[in-house]
């Protein structure tokens, strides 16, 4: 034999080998369980008495019997749900798997459904609370409804705190990051939106006076950005990497829409006044107005110019504030003066002056009269929303402010941001108070 015919055999040989590699439980499997399933299937919710965080909970199946059935996939329940043999297909209210994951789960099993060393998938119930040696960066936080506590994002966990900024509760969750916070108008349920980057999105909805997680709904393979409350509380607005809208039903976690009108990464998301449309705005530059009910695209609010990464509500009207890459903050209205025309910027109201860096994030007071804008670089600013004309400046913070809001009563303009302390600022821009809501732990010594 030559040593060319030699050779392509051996490299044959190989890849032959390479493509029989055993499906890995820890490596390929799990990560499919988290994605699509854990959402539902995990301590804090448990549906049909299922639980996928680990193998044996997984082996061991719910009300429906086993969940597999090692060496006969066809047989195994997870099979048949997940391909739709049996109904409802699972994962349940969610995109079916495509047929390649089918496949990993038919392999895995048929080759004996190992178990070749994978932890059990970690669940919020199961997380200790984290020993911090410094403050966390916050990159998200909001008032209650009544403005005598706040929830701020630490690592793998949300922060409860009074007005003053003392510790109340720990909230761990599955997330490393949280993007954003929001309660609803009654001020019993708290939603958080965020995930592990370029490992999962998620939607944590919280009992607040139970200090109980409620639901955890793990989608896609990215974290989630820009979560809304719908004006009634009842659903959840998000934005998503995969250039998706996504909608929630806050009382069951179900995922109920999901809007593709984007060309990149959605970034944040506001209701109209009414909660029947929605705004959204990313990186490909457009805030778009969709109608909820039906997922419709009804139009681009704003002249395209550069990437958008903040948009905030007037409490009273259909105006919206938008800010990203160019520097620059505006004021639209959601609803065209007139019929839409090449280039057509008719819907602007205002436009702010050039911030120092890229902008981060927005807010309106809530009697509508003022626009807080912050960013990667320079103070926290706030502007008059019928003038323009700047207000206060917010200084004292180091590193990018992440996140602004004001409080309840419109007095105190809170700021969060890169180095992990809260600053609340009066109407002047003084500073009021500052506290680092997480529990720091002095370091240990040898």
């Amino acid at each position: 034999m030559s040593p060319f015919r030699l050779g392509i055999g051996f490299v044959c040989l190989i890849s032959g080998l390479a493509a029989q590699e055993p499906v890995s439980y820890a490596r390929q499997i799990q990560p499919l369980l988290r994605r699509h399933c854990i959402g539902c299937h995990q301590p804090q919710s448990k549906q049909a008495d299922l639980l996928l965080t680990s193998h044996a909970e997984f082996q061991k199946g719910g009300r429906k019997g086993a969940g597999f059935l090692p060496g006969k996939p066809d047989e195994s329940l997870v099979i048949q749900y997940v391909a739709g043999k049996i109904e409802p297909r699972m994962p349940f209210g969610g995109k079916p798997l495509a047929e390649e994951e089918i496949e990993l789960f038919r392999r895995w099993i048929r080759e004996g459904a190992r178990n070749d060393g994978g932890a059990a998938v970690e669940t919020a119930a199961e997380l200790k609370p984290v020993a911090y040696a410094t403050a966390p960066p916050v990159t998200t936080f909001t008032f209650a409804p009544n403005g005598k506590s706040m929830a701020v994002a630490g690592y793998r966990e949300i922060l409860l705190v009074d007005a003053e900024g003392n510790l109340q509760a720990r909230l761990p969750g599955l997330s490393k990051r949280l993007h954003s916070l929001s309660f609803t108008p009654d001020g019993k349920t708290l939603v958080a939106v965020g995930g592990d980057p370029a490992r999962f999105g998620e939607v944590q909805i919280w009992d607040v006076e139970a200090r109980r997680q409620k639901h955890s709904v793990v989608v896609g393979n990215d974290t989630l950005f820009g979560g809304a409350l719908s004006p009634d509380g009842k659903l959840l607005a998000c934005g998503s990497p995969d250039k998706s809208i996504r909608i929630f039903d806050v009382a069951t976690g179900k995922e109920i829409r999901r809007m593709d009108h984007h060309e990149d990464w959605v970034m944040g998301t506001v209701w109209g006044v009414d909660g029947k449309r929605l705004v959204s705005v990313g990186r490909d530059r457009a805030a778009k107005v969709s109608e909820v009910s039906t997922g419709r695209f009804i139009e681009n609010v704003n002249l395209l110019r550069d990437s958008l990464t903040a948009v905030a509500r007037h409490p009273k009207r259909d105006w919206i504030a938008i800010g990203g890459a160019e520097r620059i903050p505006y004021l639209y209205r959601m609803d065209r003066p007139r019929a839409m025309r090449i280039a057509d910027d008719s819907t602007l109201i205002r436009k702010f002056e050039k911030q120092d860096g890229p902008i981060l994030a927005m807010a309106v007071s809530p009697d509508g009269t003022r626009v807080a804008v912050a960013g990667e670089i320079g103070p926290v600013r706030i502007y008059d929303a019928e003038t323009g004309d700047l207000k206060a400046s917010c200084t004292g913070h180091e590193g990018g402010a992440y996140a602004v809001e004001f409080s309840p009563d419109g007095t105190l303009l809170a700021v969060g941001g890169y180095d992990g302390t809260m600053r609340l600022y009066e109407a002047g821009g003084k500073l009021a108070r500052a506290f680092v809501a997480a529990p720091i732990t002095a370091a240990k010594r040898d």
